[in-house]
């Protein structure tokens, strides 16, 4: 498989996998409908617990706002790279 081939299916499957998961959602949204407030409820095929999770996350834009020099003193710098591929404008060859 040349590198053509592995970009053209990695787009392939990143679409896919945005896709599917926007159709999950959209069926838990479904499910949540059906249970209502219910915590636990059964059909023929299967049985489902609703769980309710709660977190918490720093706010850390209001942090900084107040306390500006924590981030020098406290702040951490991540990299992470990402692949963005484009299709390539193909040139018109004369005749």
């Amino acid at each position: 498989m040349n590198i053509d081939e592995i970009i053209r299916e990695y787009i392939e499957a990143n679409n896919a996998a945005k896709k599917a998961a926007k159709r999950a959602g959209a069926l838990k949204d479904i499910i949540l409908q059906h249970a209502g407030n219910d915590a636990y409820f059964e059909t023929d095929v299967y049985s489902v617990t609703i769980k309710d999770t709660v977190s918490e996350r720093l706010d850390t834009a209001s942090l900084y706002r107040d306390f500006p020099d924590i981030k020098k003193d406290y702040g951490r710098q991540s990299v992470s790279r990402s692949v963005i591929p484009a299709a390539r404008k193909q040139e018109k060859k004369s005749a």
